[in-house]
C-alpha cells in the first residue's frame, strides 16, 4: 500500500472521527478514548479495527471525541458499541451506562518527567511550578496529584496545571519549556525517541494500575460479545497483533474479571463532579 493511499484512508477515517454521529445499522462503532491525536489514534488502532472487521463479520468504525468529558458523555448516551478506555472510565461505563467488561491490556504506570537541564529533580520541587497532564479527568492526573500530596502539594493549588490538549503532547510540552514537568504513562515515555530521552529525566514512577479496558454495550447480541472476546484474546497470535503490541507496549489483551473492576472504584470519585 502506497504512502499516498494510506494518507487518503486516514483522511477518510478522520473526517467523522471526533463527530457525534448516528451510525449505520450494519456497522459497529468502536469508541477510542482521546489519549492521542486523531492521526496517531487511527494509525495505532487501524490493525485492531481490521482484525475485528473480519472476526465480527461487520464493518467496525473508529470514533472518538474531542476531549475526555465528551467521550464520557457519548459513552453515557450509548453512541459507542465498543469502547477502548481508561480504567476509571470503563468502571463508570459498566456501573452507569450498561457496558459489559470484555478484556484489558497489561498494567500501566504513570511517570513524571522533567528536563535534565531544569531545576526540577523531584516532585517536591514542583511547588510554584507547572505540570503538564493530559486531562483533569484522567487517571494520570489523579495519580500524579496523589503523589504530590505526599509532599503537601496539590495540582491547581500549589502546582500550575498545564493542559497540553492530548497525552501525546505532554512530553513535547516539557521539552519545549511549556511546563516544568509532565505526567504520562510509561508506554508513551518508553516510546520516545533517543533525542527526546536525552533531554529528560524521570522524577517519579507510580505503582502500576490496571491497564486500558475494552467494554461492549449490553445491547450487542450474546453471539457478538462472544466473538468479540475471542477475537481480542486471539489478536496477540496474529502478525498484526504482534506488531500492535510491540508498538503500543500494551502486552496483550486478557480476560477482565469483577475483582479488577472493583479495584478501580477509588478512581471514579472524580466523576461525582462531572
Amino acid at each position: 500500500m502506497t504512502k499516498l493511499l494510506i494518507k487518503l484512508l486516514f483522511a477518510c477515517w478522520l473526517l467523522p472521527f471526533w463527530t457525534s454521529m448516528v451510525h449505520a445499522a450494519n456497522e459497529l462503532v468502536f469508541g477510542i478514548y482521546p489519549l492521542l491525536s486523531p492521526s496517531q489514534t487511527v494509525e495505532r488502532f487501524a490493525p485492531l479495527k481490521e482484525h475485528l472487521d473480519k472476526a465480527l463479520g461487520v464493518p467496525v468504525a473508529l470514533r472518538s471525541a474531542p476531549d475526555f468529558a465528551k467521550f464520557i458523555d457519548r459513552t453515557h448516551t450509548g453512541e459507542y458499541d465498543i469502547i477502548f478506555t481508561a480504567p476509571h472510565m470503563g468502571r463508570l461505563a459498566e456501573k452507569r451506562d450498561g457496558y459489559r467488561p470484555i478484556a484489558k491490556t497489561g498494567d500501566v504506570t504513570v511517570v513524571a518527567l522533567a528536563r535534565k537541564d531544569g531545576p526540577v529533580q523531584a516532585l517536591a520541587d514542583l511547588k510554584g511550578r507547572s505540570l503538564a497532564v493530559g486531562s483533569r479527568l484522567s487517571m494520570s492526573y489523579q495519580i500524579a496529584n496523589h503523589a504530590l500530596g505526599r509532599f503537601g502539594l496539590a495540582i491547581e493549588r500549589d502546582v500550575v496545571f498545564v493542559d497540553p490538549a492530548s497525552f501525546s503532547n505532554v512530553i513535547e510540552a516539557v521539552i519545549r519549556g511549556e511546563a516544568d514537568a509532565g505526567a504520562t504513562i510509561n508506554q508513551l515515555w518508553e516510546a520516545t525517541t533517543p533525542e527526546q530521552r536525552e533531554n529528560l529525566r524521570e522524577i517519579h514512577r507510580a505503582e502500576p494500575t490496571p491497564g486500558f479496558l475494552i467494554l461492549a454495550h449490553s445491547r450487542l447480541a450474546p453471539e457478538t460479545l462472544s466473538k468479540l472476546k475471542l477475537a481480542l484474546l486471539d489478536f496477540k497470535n496474529t502478525d498484526a497483533g504482534k506488531t500492535y503490541f510491540r508498538k503500543t507496549q500494551q502486552v496483550d489483551f486478557r480476560p477482565l474479571d469483577a475483582a479488577t473492576m472493583k479495584r478501580i472504584d477509588p478512581y471514579t470519585a472524580v466523576f461525582d463532579k462531572h
